[in-house]
């Protein structure tokens, strides 16, 4: 592995992943709100199929942000990005793996990201899954944050 940026402390995981639900409760209201006007013609939305379907919405809003910019928008501002082994983007199936993983790891009661304490590396289970890490890039990593 590369370590040319230290893997990520699971409290700037636990904060972005908490901006990043922000944006996915949005999302759900929009998506949602969408469902009741046009398809159910105002009655209530319930059952496995609804939440199947928001599950799926959470996993495109990951994998999306993971392999187009390696980033969600709650990992920008806390600094930190998704990389495999090599510091590239993840490709679709690397998402995917960290993703089914990842729901294991918050299923477990959250054993899969407590699992970073006693890994050597800090790497939580689905980290280890999907051969790929979080990075923190440092203070400041971003062009607009350069002093003239």
């Amino acid at each position: 592995m590369s370590d040319h940026f230290p893997n990520a402390s699971l409290i700037r995981r636990f904060a972005a992943m908490l901006y990043d639900s922000f944006l996915i409760v949005a999302l759900w209201m929009i998506s949602t709100t969408l469902i009741v006007a046009f398809l159910t013609e105002g009655d209530e939305v319930n059952g496995a199929p609804y939440q199947i379907f928001l599950y799926v919405e959470v996993a495109a809003f990951y994998i999306y942000f993971w392999h187009f910019k390696g980033q969600t928008l709650g990992m920008q501002v806390w600094k930190i990005r998704a990389v495999t082994e090599r510091d590239e983007l993840l490709t679709i199936d690397e998402c995917i793996i960290r993703f089914l993983c990842a729901t294991l790891s918050v299923v477990s009661m959250g054993l899969g990201f407590l699992w970073i304490f006693f890994n050597q590396e800090r790497l939580a289970w689905h980290d280890l899954a999907s051969r790929t890490r979080v990075v923190y890039l440092g203070k400041n990593p971003y062009r607009s944050e350069e002093q003239p």
